[in-house]
């Protein structure tokens, strides 16, 4: 089938989970299922992916916010540089780029169940897995991983991908002094912390957490680098605090995310309930659900703008999304996440805006090539580096 008869169906499936098909396009699809047993098998196996239903309705976008995508698109590219050979590459980009923005999940998932041609694969390159270190107060190192499930200390367990803190009731005179746990996530890991409020901490990859053991202070302060989503206890008599360079944000009880890795000179503070206060630069604002507080290092400025949340903290869900994001951003969070370098011989392909809704266990070749469909870029993959031409 040609590719343009294959786009208006992905587009029927996508509105046909949504609910939307008219009957005639019902008759449409039905005549295309019944053509071949092939088809039938695919749309079946499209539709009943897991969270599908939920996803578009999540990420899909009305036809006033495509054009505005599409226009941004243009005006960074062809509209910058007016060659035939831009043209016709951005009409052909958008068979594949605007088709993501209204319905990634679908077309992903169609595309990796009908995909039966010869992938590179590389066995060095694979999604990452739960692992971390603790560090303790003595500078003891604990490896962490699915094999490490073991008490480790008094109130201290781990369950394999998840280090659990409980209240531990002290005996005789107290001490007032809080005893801190370091918390690392190297490149291709993540982990999850459960600290002794309560509190269930998310880290991402090359992230470290710094912690009390047992909160004894006036309020519940913790140390990050990286990136990390927390899900705070309520307490009102103990504000939950979190420092990073240049930036403290504090809490009651809520969950938000924060990105604040050292080589970044943007540290995000993104809200998902409750309310949060950030402080930076001199200047203190509060966030409501949706809002994000974007500190940049560089010149102490901080400003608060409306976002799609599901950008920022999807990705302890399980979920990678993009969505106009610059060609060399994507490749640099999938490389933290798949463990692997990039060496572009075309530096302005850096800058080429991609938009990706993807599981973040995805076969990275399967993913290279959804990306290439654009006709814009070509991957090759050699040894733990991608190579970008």
């Amino acid at each position: 089938m040609e590719i343009q008869n294959n786009d208006r169906i992905k587009q029927m499936v996508v509105r046909y989970v949504k609910g939307e098909l008219s009957e005639e396009e019902m008759d449409e699809l039905k005549r295309w299922r019944d053509e071949r047993a092939e088809h039938e098998e695919l749309f079946r196996n499209v539709v009943s992916r897991e969270k599908l239903e939920r996803g578009i309705r999540r990420f899909v976008k009305t036809s006033e916010q495509q054009e505005l995508e599409w226009n941004r698109i243009l005006n960074r590219t062809v509209r910058k540089k007016r060659h035939s050979r831009k043209m016709s590459w951005m009409r052909y980009a958008a068979l594949f780029v605007l088709p993501l923005l209204v319905g990634g999940i679908v077309y992903f998932s169609w595309d990796t169940t009908r995909e039966t041609g010869p992938v590179v694969t590389s066995p060095r390159i694979v999604p990452g897995v739960s692992m971390a270190e603790l560090v303790l107060p003595d500078g003891t190192k604990v490896w962490l991983d699915r094999e490490a499930n073991r008490a480790l200390e008094e109130g201290v367990k781990n369950s394999g991908d998840t280090l659990n803190y409980t209240e531990v009731v002290a005996s005789g005179i107290q001490d007032s002094s809080e005893i801190y746990h370091t918390l690392r996530v190297p490149r291709g890991g993540e982990y999850t912390l459960v600290l002794a409020d309560g509190t269930t901490v998310y880290l991402n990859a090359e992230s470290e957490l710094r912690f009390p053991k047992q909160f004894k202070g006036k309020s519940r302060k913790v140390y990050l680098e990286g990136e990390g989503y927390f899900d705070v206890q309520r307490d009102e008599k103990q504000p939950f605090v979190v420092e990073v360079k240049q930036v403290e944000v504090r809490v009651l009880g809520t969950s938000f995310g924060i990105r604040a890795y050292a080589k970044e000179e943007n540290v995000l503070t993104t809200l998902v309930e409750g309310r949060v206060n950030v402080e930076a630069g001199g200047k203190q604002v509060e966030l409501s659900p949706g809002q994000q507080a974007d500190f940049s290092r560089g010149n102490d400025r901080l400003t608060v703008t409306k976002v799609d949340v599901e950008q920022y903290v999807s990705w302890k869900d399980g979920r990678l999304v993009f969505d106009n994001k610059p060609l060399e951003f994507i490749l640099e969070e999938l490389g933290r996440w798949y463990s692997f370098d990039v060496f572009y011989t075309n530096k302005e392909l850096k800058g080429i805006p991609y938009s990706l809704n993807i599981k973040k266990h995805e076969d990275i070749a399967h993913v290279l090539k959804f990306i290439e469909r654009t006709g814009k870029v070509k991957f090759e993959i050699n040894k733990n580096t991608i190579i970008v031409k």
